[in-house]
């Protein structure tokens, strides 16, 4: 059996509140639709570097394809 770890995350007002309403529309607790979120970030930043890949396979650059700087720590972190 996997080993599961738990963690406390802190939403805005209006986050927490459509969570609310998506949990009690699916019928899905709100640490499964969470959990859900981040297995499709991670499928989407998968396929992101996958495609980037494939691009820079065929020779094609582009300016924005440049990895972000450290001004955006939080969000270069993520990508």
């Amino acid at each position: 059996m996997a080993k599961l770890k738990q963690a406390g995350i802190r939403f805005d007002l209006e986050m927490y509140e459509w969570l609310e309403a998506e949990a009690e529309k699916t019928g899905t607790p709100i640490s499964a639709l969470v959990r859900g979120g981040v297995v499709l970030l991670r499928a989407e930043k998968a396929l992101m570097t996958q495609m980037r890949s494939q691009i820079e396979a065929q020779g094609v650059t582009y300016p924005s394809m440049k990895r972000p700087k450290a001004a955006n720590s939080a969000i270069a972190g993520c990508l």
